[in-house]
């Protein structure tokens, strides 16, 4: 018999268009795991379950409720955008101090694969047009966090 089959990593080439004047791409990465879809929720929604492979993070609440994600020597603060419990969230995101105008959309969605299995989708959105360091900045941090999830999600 053959062990659980390990998570994948999906990151593909990330382009902007050269006409797009209002903002950078999103970053979107996604990963396939092993792990049910009640499971992949739980990984990016219960405080407990997102330490092992993120950082300190509020409870999930309701529509406008602030969501928090504390790495020690900074913050990010937000508000819940969007929730579809077991399949869909999105939240504001400012690091503390931060210009307003520096402020950015992160959604999360789960989805059941055919044949067993989940796919997790990480989308985060609004970059201004202009500096893509900080997006470039953010585009490695969640590559690792996505590859420590998928590991988690593996064991």
């Amino acid at each position: 018999m053959l062990g659980p089959t390990p998570a994948t990593i999906s990151c593909p080439v990330l382009t902007a268009d050269a006409t797009m004047t209002d903002a950078l791409e999103p970053i979107r990465l996604s990963i396939e795991t092993p792990a049910d879809p009640e499971t992949a929720w739980r990984a990016i929604t219960d405080p407990d379950r997102i330490a092992e492979w993120f950082t300190d993070a509020s409870p999930l609440g309701g529509v406008g409720d602030p969501y928090r994600l504390d790495f020690g020597d900074s913050a990010v603060d937000g508000h819940v955008l969007a929730v579809e419990p077991g399949r869909h969230f999105a939240h504001s995101w400012s690091w503390d101090g931060a210009d307003p105008s520096e402020q950015t959309v992160v959604s999360w969605t789960v989805e059941p694969l055919g044949r067993g299995g989940s796919r997790i989708v990480l989308e985060h959105a609004g970059w201004a047009d202009g500096d893509d360091t900080p997006r470039g900045d953010h585009l490695g941090y969640w590559e690792a966090y996505l590859e420590d999830l998928a590991a988690l999600l593996a064991g």
